[in-house]
C-alpha cells in the first residue's frame, strides 16, 4: 500500500509539472529559444519516467498472466498505479514534444509525429489501457484477472506499435568485425 501512495505522490507530482509546463506560452521549435526546447526535454523526460513506472507495474501482472504466479493483492495494485497512470500520460504530449527526428540514431523522443496527427486515436487507446488496468484491480478471481490482464497488455501493444518509433537491435557490421583491439590495446 505504501508503494502505492508513493507512486500516486509521485504522479501528481509529474502531472503538476508538466501542467505547468503546458500552461506557459508554447513557443514554436523551428528557430525555438533553449528555454523552450528544455521545457519540451523536461515533459519528453517525464513521460519516459512515467512509461518506465507503468514497464514496472506490468511485470507483476504478466508474471501473473503468464505463469498464474504472484499476489493478487499485489497485482491489483500494480494495476490502480498504472490505471492512475495512464488517466495523466496523455497530458504530457504537448505540441512542442513533437521533437522525434528520423535521421538521428538517438532522437530526443520515440514519440513518432503520428500521435500529434491523430492525437484523438492516441487518447483513446491510453483510456483503454486506463480502463482495462482498473478492471485488472478490481478483479477478484485469477480468471477475471488473467482476461483483464490481457486486455491491458494488448493496449500496450496496440499504442506501442502505431505511436513509437520501433526497437531495431544493433547489427553487427563488417567494421565491427575488423577492429583489430590487439593494436588499440595491445596483446595480453
Amino acid at each position: 500500500m505504501h508503494r502505492v501512495i508513493v507512486g500516486v505522490v509521485g504522479l501528481v507530482a509529474i502531472v503538476l509539472i508538466a501542467g505547468v509546463l503546458v500552461t506557459r506560452k508554447p513557443t514554436p521549435l523551428n528557430g525555438a529559444d533553449n528555454a523552450s526546447l528544455a521545457e519540451s526535454a523536461e515533459i519528453i523526460e517525464a513521460r519516459r519516467v512515467l512509461m518506465r513506472q507503468v514497464q514496472q507495474s506490468m511485470k507483476p501482472i504478466d508474471a501473473f498472466t503468464l505463469d498464474g504466479t504472484g499476489d493478487l493483492p499485489a497485482v491489483q495494485s500494480a494495476a490502480a498505479a498504472i490505471e492512475a497512470m495512464m488517466l495523466a500520460f496523455p497530458h504530457l504530449f504537448p505540441p512542442a514534444t513533437n521533437r522525434y527526428d528520423p535521421s538521428l540514431p538517438e532522437p530526443p523522443t520515440i514519440a513518432l509525429p503520428v500521435v500529434w496527427d491523430a492525437f484523438s486515436a492516441f487518447r483513446t487507446l491510453a483510456e483503454a489501457s486506463e480502463r482495462a488496468a482498473a478492471t485488472v484491480a478490481k478483479s477478484t478471481d485469477a480468471k477475471s484477472l488473467r482476461t483483464a490482464a490481457e486486455a491491458l497488455r494488448a493496449t500496450c501493444e496496440a499504442c506501442h506499435e502505431r505511436f513509437t518509433k520501433a526497437y531495431v537491435p544493433p547489427k553487427v557490421t563488417q567494421e565491427d568485425l575488423d577492429v583489430d583491439f590487439d593494436s588499440i590495446f595491445g596483446k595480453p
